[in-house]
């Protein structure tokens, strides 16, 4: 009776411990939304220090938000500290890299535009390697004990220019905390990163109407350009 106590005991030691290990429920989603195109990657291995830049802005419970750009932390790390938060990256974002991010104020989500820091974020695409200089990718994945719901949406899909996006590119990352009252905490997570080659070389592309317009205007200023020429002759 006294080994069946003690083997039953271990079992609810284990199952708590089970149970509580990974316990935030994670959902990662992806909204292809306005496509964005650079000219080539720089490759795979990008680490926390490059990615100086990066806008990152924490939504406060109760309302209010606060934007940081990227900085060098050291030569592998980088990260933004804030008012009652802050986030930081080491290693290379590909492999042995993680992000972490501390709160002592309750916020409700972060949005990192990573395009205005000459990066994009990289997801696992099949079949491999999806668009070239990417490599294999990463997603999303918490890799710290705790309890939540975080919803994690990668968005605007990211083409090499003249190409059609493949679909593991994207330049957005919208992370939310979707319980009621906030989170505050330590949390650690996975995320592939990947450098564009030219800096500032990443814009949407354009709508087809926009593009008409644009043509539309340039067919004006040619007209209002002859009529300069032939009154001046």
């Amino acid at each position: 009776m006294k080994k069946l106590l003690v083997i039953l005991c271990a079992m609810f030691l284990l199952c708590v411990f089970t149970t509580s290990s990974y316990a935030y429920s994670v959902t990662v989603n992806y909204n292809a939304g306005t496509t964005q195109q650079t000219t080539a990657l720089t490759g795979y291995a990008t680490t926390g220090a490059l990615m100086d830049g990066m806008a990152v802005t924490a939504y406060y419970l109760g309302g209010g938000f606060e934007t940081l750009y990227w900085a060098d932390i050291d030569s592998d790390s980088g990260g933004v500290t804030g008012t009652g938060w802050s986030m930081r990256a080491d290693g290379n974002t590909f492999n042995s890299g993680a992000w972490s991010l501390t709160a002592s104020s309750a916020i409700t989500g972060l949005y990192i535009d990573a395009g205005v820091g000459d990066t994009v974020f990289d997801t696992v695409y099949s079949p491999y390697p999806g668009t070239p200089g990417s490599a294999r990718g990463r997603n999303f994945a918490v890799t710290t004990s705790g309890s939540g719901t975080i919803v994690a949406t990668y968005i605007d899909q990211v083409a090499l220019t003249g190409n059609a996006p493949i679909g593991d590119l994207y330049r957005y990352l919208d992370i939310q905390f979707t319980d009621l009252g906030g989170w505050a905490g330590s949390l650690n997570f996975t995320a592939d990163s990947d450098n564009i080659l030219f800096g500032g070389d990443i814009d949407p592309v354009p709508e087809p109407a926009t593009m008409l317009l644009l043509g539309t205007g340039l067919i004006g200023l040619a007209g209002i350009g002859r009529k300069k020429f032939f009154k001046k002759g």
